[in-house]
């Protein structure tokens, strides 16, 4: 029996029935043929859950000033899919700081599941990639 599942965590694809199943983010079960981009993204702590997904980010690099006022975040990855729906799928399972260990673990993970959401972008819209 082959395996079929991809299990991120917070994010499990069933390469059989071509979907992925979001566990931590827009909870739900989505077509992951349907996905036009994938972005790692920080968005701000204050704005999870009550605005749409990734409204309100902040950059990953040094010296940013937003980060002195509202210096917490959760690490994600925005999935963009072709009717313009925005999903999150969130690594940070509380909210860190930018810089910190628990922040580069969780931008780890986060990049882990953009490049195979890469590679599902590129099998099933290969002119978006191009």
């Amino acid at each position: 029996m082959t395996n079929t599942i991809r299990d991120f965590g917070d994010v499990l694809f069933d390469l059989d029935k071509k979907t992925m199943t979001i566990v931590d983010g827009s909870i739900g079960t989505y077509d992951y043929r349907n996905i036009q981009r994938a972005l790692v993204l920080n968005e701000k702590a204050k704005t999870r859950g009550k605005t749409s997904p990734f409204t309100s980010c902040l950059p990953h690099g040094p010296g940013i000033p937003a980060i002195l006022t509202d210096p917490y975040i959760y690490v994600g990855v925005k999935v963009v899919l072709e009717n313009g729906d925005v999903l999150a799928i969130y690594t940070s399972k509380e909210k860190t700081q930018i810089g910190t260990d628990p922040y580069k673990v969780d931008r780890e993970k986060a990049k882990e599941i953009e490049a195979f959401l890469r590679k599902i972008i590129h099998k099933y819209q290969p002119s978006v990639d191009s």
